[in-house]
């Protein structure tokens, strides 16, 4: 399974995401489970919701100097976690000074959600899986 958090600044900027991420996942053997926030006045439950804990992916879609100031407190609050920023081609210089996994242009596009699960190494699987095993073996 893999939890995707997402943190939008509005409800128009995420048109599509979450079917992405849903399919994107699926194809690549995983499970998803998706939880969204949505709009300024959600950044304080996103923030709690995901503070310290890495074993999540934080996505911003989130655009200008809002955008900009809520990726940078999403991040302080969550070292550790990979996060994934869309938003606009002025924030592409700031993603690398914040330490973002993946940063990607809007508008939202299923390619874009299958570059950024690329990214934090969510692979489709080249073939079904073959399984080895290996036998330890303690001689008396």
């Amino acid at each position: 399974m893999v939890r995707y958090v997402i943190y939008a600044d509005r409800e128009q900027t995420i048109a599509g995401l979450e079917n992405y991420l849903r399919e994107a996942t699926l194809e690549r053997d995983e499970w998803p489970l998706v939880h969204a926030y949505i709009g300024t006045d959600a950044l304080p439950e996103y923030l709690k919701f995901v503070h310290q804990n890495p074993c999540l992916i934080m996505l911003v879609v989130a655009a200008g100097s809002c955008g900009r100031e809520a990726a940078k407190q999403i991040r302080d609050n969550n070292r550790d976690a990979r996060m994934l920023w869309f938003s606009d081609r002025e924030n592409g210089v700031c993603s690398y000074e914040i330490g973002v996994t993946w940063f990607g242009l809007l508008p939202v596009t299923r390619e874009s959600v299958a570059g950024a699960l690329d990214a934090c190494q969510i692979q489709p699987p080249a073939s079904k899986c073959s399984y080895s095993t290996y036998y330890n073996t303690v001689s008396e």
